[in-house]
């Protein structure tokens, strides 16, 4: 997983420069916030494809 928050950061830190917003402590608390959104909607599609092919890991 590591490798797949370093990319999601990254694309999220492109987007900000791109965007000219400053990478300041208060925008940065966003942003964890987001990355942690996409990450859990990630590993909820990840769920429901496992799911779908018959894999329960439960």
């Amino acid at each position: 997983m590591i490798p797949v928050i370093k990319r999601e950061l990254k694309e999220m830190k492109e987007a900000c420069k791109a965007k000219n917003i400053n990478l300041n402590i208060k925008n940065m608390k966003i942003i964890l916030s987001k990355l942690l959104i996409s990450l859990f909607r990630r590993a909820n599609e990840l769920d429901e494809a496992l799911l779908e092919k018959g894999c329960n890991l439960s």
